[in-house]
């Protein structure tokens, strides 16, 4: 194709066609700049289009992982409203007049220590990679960024609650309780004699003013729990929806 636009240039030069081969020579240099503009024109929509399909599966990959983190979340967060709500019954009610497996179930509820650990391998790769730069919508890539603060001031929260009751309440109740392994966990069955002393027991143990104070300081240390989940679930929900907003935007 070179050899054959030369040979046309020669041929007028050659003739003496001035005019006509500046004309010619100016046309040609005209499409070959029309022919790069068009090249990289293809390259960049080439380009475009990678960088949208990889911004595609980083979003559903991203979406993927924040939903199942959400599902965790509501179940560890349930178990802490119920922990709450077990600590304000044992706290507020005849306790004598609960029947024995609402007593045991009151206080497991409010001794058991729950955190949310989501699952975070995509997200940290997200971060650590810098491929978030992939996202194209600013707003949702900031706050995808700053979910990470909201998570850690939740969990600091959680952390207060489980060291407290670990370092006081378990040693407290270890002290306090005598308990039989076998009944415990349903190797033997109890007597009647010994349901009643047992029942007696953990009645004494709740009355004591000590547990009492236990449990004013746990359910103090929950506060900040029942603070700081709304707002991190609300953020977790927004991101996922926002990340569903820009599937449908970019797969158009």
């Amino acid at each position: 194709m070179i050899k054959f636009f030369r040979k046309i240039r020669q041929n007028l030069l050659s003739e003496g066609k001035t005019g006509k081969y500046l004309k010619y020579a100016i046309g040609e240099i005209i499409l070959v700049v029309i022919g790069i503009f068009i090249a990289l024109q293809l390259n960049n929509w080439n380009t475009n289009r990678l960088l949208k399909n990889e911004e595609l599966k980083l979003l559903e990959s991203l979406h993927q992982e924040f939903s199942e983190n959400l599902v965790v979340f509501d179940d560890i967060y349930k178990k802490h409203l119920t922990r709450k709500k077990s600590i304000a019954v044992l706290m507020t009610s005849e306790i004598e007049d609960l029947h024995l497996d609402s007593l045991r179930a009151l206080t497991r509820n409010s001794h058991n220590n729950y955190t949310y650990d989501p699952y975070q391998g995509i997200y940290r790769s997200v971060i650590n990679s810098g491929k978030i730069e992939l996202i194209s919508n600013d707003s949702l890539k900031q706050r995808i960024s700053k979910l990470q603060d909201l998570l850690v001031d939740y969990k600091e929260e959680e952390t207060n609650v489980m060291t407290f009751v670990t370092n006081n309440l378990y040693p407290y109740i270890i002290q306090n309780r005598k308990l039989n392994f076998k009944k415990e966990w349903n190797f033997e069955e109890f007597t009647e004699e010994e349901l009643t002393k047992y029942k007696t027991d953990i009645i004494e143990m709740i009355k004591a003013d000590k547990y009492e104070n236990l449990m004013v300081y746990v359910y103090g240390y929950m506060a900040e729990t029942f603070t700081e989940g709304p707002m991190l679930r609300a953020e977790m929900v927004f991101i996922i929806e926002s990340i569903e907003s820009e599937i449908r935007l970019t797969k158009k």
